[in-house]
């Protein structure tokens, strides 16, 4: 009795901190104002997330013993995995599951792409707020690529994985648990508005469904991290005309 007690304090200490880095990069994650080059707002991004999501998740992991939980997926979510594969339609087999997962990505980014090439002479098919943080330059595709892959890391450890197992543990519902983190996850892209956040819910409910589905966090990080490069790089890259780029910069510097 004594050692349950202990790991439920202990727990609810973990879950006190992983509260505290997520309300840090909050009130650290203000609108820019509209002098900020996106530029900055990448680096901003990058000093704020790897810290409040990523060395938290991983610093619980390690003081509650589940280091483990970043290979195979703990105990306190296995309930979800069924569910998970019914929701998802794809079969029992992780490996299929993944294989159909990527190829679903691949399809979805190229019709993306042809859309978004459509699109581009009728200028951003994103909301304001949204389109502020697609790179306009290629000059910023660099730290747009390390701000997609970075995100990509850190949010799956905190969100999918250190937050919805302390979580669970605490209240003894896993499904709760996944919940409250995808809405937890769709609120922290607020700075996006509404449509940022919608986006967002459904894609940590989608990535929840990835992770529980394969039981391979990682496969998740992959995933995310395809997402995020599929909209942050790779369709800028092949949507904006070079020889406009410094103009169309220019110009949603001067609308944000």
């Amino acid at each position: 009795m004594a050692a349950a007690g202990s790991a439920t304090l202990r727990d609810i200490a973990l879950l006190a901190m992983l509260a505290g880095g997520y309300l840090w990069f909050l009130r650290a994650g203000r609108p820019a104002s509209a002098s900020t080059t996106r530029t900055a707002r990448y680096r901003r991004w990058l000093a704020r997330a790897p810290l409040a999501f990523g060395a938290t998740a991983l610093l619980a992991l390690a003081v509650s013993g589940d280091l483990a939980a970043l290979y195979v997926l703990p105990d306190a979510l296995t309930g979800l995995v069924d569910p998970a594969r019914r929701i998802a339609g794809l079969g029992n087999d992780p490996r299929q599951i993944q294989a159909a997962i990527l190829a679903a990505l691949v399809v979805s980014g190229l019709i993306g792409l042809a859309i978004a090439r459509r699109w581009t002479q009728r200028g951003s098919m994103l909301p304001r707020r949204m389109a502020g943080l697609v790179p306009q330059r290629r000059t910023e595709l660099g730290w747009a690529t390390l701000l997609a892959m970075a995100a990509a890391l850190v949010e799956e450890l905190y969100f999918r994985l250190a937050l919805p197992l302390l979580l669970a543990r605490a209240t003894g519902s896993a499904s709760g648990a996944m919940a409250v983190a995808t809405l937890m996850f769709a609120y922290a892209h607020r700075g996006h508005g509404w449509p940022g956040m919608a986006l967002a819910l459904l894609t940590g409910a989608t990535l929840a469904l990835v992770y529980l589905a394969t039981g391979d966090l990682w496969f998740a990080i992959v995933a995310h991290a395809l997402l995020n490069l599929n909209g942050l790089v790779l369709r800028p890259l092949l949507t904006t005309p070079r020889g406009a780029a410094r103009e169309i910069s220019s110009s949603a510097a001067t609308r944000s």
